[in-house]
């Protein structure tokens, strides 16, 4: 259902005034966010294993721990993802366009992809 969301509202973006420049610039914040949630979705699925295995082998508190762990290490990643686009937000759309109108726009929407950034570290990390 993500997925299919994603899809509509590029869709829709094309509706807006300037449809050029922003389905370019959607597109650019999506693949930054499909991109990024791979690492918080490995964490979850190594979590997932961990506690897994130490409930398995009747160890609950050693599992209560690694989802401790688990936490912290997302809201870590998070931190760590969000502060560096916001650092190197006025150079982040050089790695997808040239175009100074589309590099712009993206810097302007960095402090809403930091905002997804930081959902996705917690709920992928924590989906496992």
């Amino acid at each position: 259902f993500e997925w299919w969301s994603f899809e509509i509202l590029t869709l829709l973006a094309g509706l807006l005034p300037n449809p050029q420049l922003e389905t370019s610039v959607l597109s650019v914040c999506l693949n930054t966010t499909t991109l990024h949630y791979f690492i918080p979705y490995a964490v979850g699925a190594s979590a997932s294993t961990r506690v897994s295995n130490e409930l398995g082998a009747g160890n609950p508190k050693t599992a209560k721990g690694a989802v401790r762990v688990v936490v912290i290490i997302g809201i870590a990643e998070a931190i760590i993802v969000s502060t560096f686009f916001l650092c190197f937000r006025n150079i982040l759309g050089y790695a997808y366009s040239n175009d100074e109108q589309v590099v712009n726009y993206i810097a302007k929407m960095v402090p809403l992809l930091c905002v997804s950034v930081s959902a996705d570290s917690l709920i992928g990390a924590l989906s496992g």
